[in-house]
């Protein structure tokens, strides 16, 4: 199952908000065995969230967009996939109840700008709002799932389980491991990580992470991971690609890690 992320939001392509919610949610589902795909952001208009909809439909079995659900004028990403996908804007009964009895609560009138928070695509469901007032929404379309989160981070990690319980178990497991190299210049254990990856020929990806400069004192990252059938499965093919990683380095470098 193949998943992207749409941030969507004048304020993220503009760079005042730096977009940490497409790394959150892809990292919770990474962590869940599933496959992010691609992040893309885009602003708070119809046309521009209608392209990257469009254009992820064909590619992707979920997507999941954050931002654009609150209630001021900018906040069009539910109307934008209503019209995008040409069903009926409505109602949500549910919604508007959950809206009622926050602002009731709070002895706050439920005006039309809150009301518009209740407004779903036609067969649209709602996503509880625990850490805010805005719900989300979980909507089928032509065999692809299309979830809506806010762009506020406290509430969209809220609703990260519920999106986890409508997609349902993945069948595969992730796993990421990562050791420290201290002393050995990316460049000069490029061609090794490349040398571990052809011969295990295993599924599990080789990466390097600087974490200083190259020139100076160097120190890497090097992260294994990948998918398996089974927790048992990706752990011990990890397992063997780290062996075989640390022999190497340590007859190329004299260096035991």
């Amino acid at each position: 199952m193949n998943i992207a992320v749409i941030s969507i939001g004048n304020e993220v392509v503009k760079g005042r908000t730096v977009d940490s919610n497409s790394a959150e949610i892809s990292s919770f589902l990474t962590s869940n065995g599933f496959n992010v795909a691609y992040h893309i952001a885009c602003k708070d208009e119809t046309d521009e969230i209608c392209k990257s909809l469009k254009f992820l439909l064909d590619e992707v079995d979920v997507i999941i967009t954050t931002g654009g659900l609150g209630p001021t004028m900018d906040d069009i990403s539910i109307e934008s996939i209503s019209k995008c996908l040409r069903l009926p804007l409505e109602m949500n009964p549910h919604a508007v109840d959950i809206l009622k009895t926050k602002y009731l609560s709070l002895k706050l009138e439920l005006t039309e700008e809150r009301l518009k928070m209740a407004k779903m695509p036609l067969g649209a469901e709602i996503i509880e709002n625990k850490g805010g007032t805005a719900p989300g929404m979980f909507l089928k379309y032509d065999g692809k799932i299309i979830f809506s989160v806010p762009g506020v981070p406290r509430e969209m990690r809220s609703m990260l389980p519920q999106i986890l319980l409508n997609m349902g178990v993945s069948k595969k497991a992730y796993m990421s491991k990562e050791i420290r190299v201290n002393g050995i210049m990316e460049s000069a254990i490029a061609p090794l990580i490349k040398e571990v990856f052809d011969v295990m020929n295993n599924g599990i990806n080789i990466k390097s992470h600087p974490e200083s400069f190259e020139f100076n004192n160097p120190v890497l990252i090097i992260e294994f991971y990948g998918y398996g059938n089974s927790q048992d499965d990706i752990e011990n093919r990890i397992n063997s690609t780290y062996k075989e990683f640390s022999q190497r380095v340590k007859n190329k470098f004299s260096l035991s890690i």
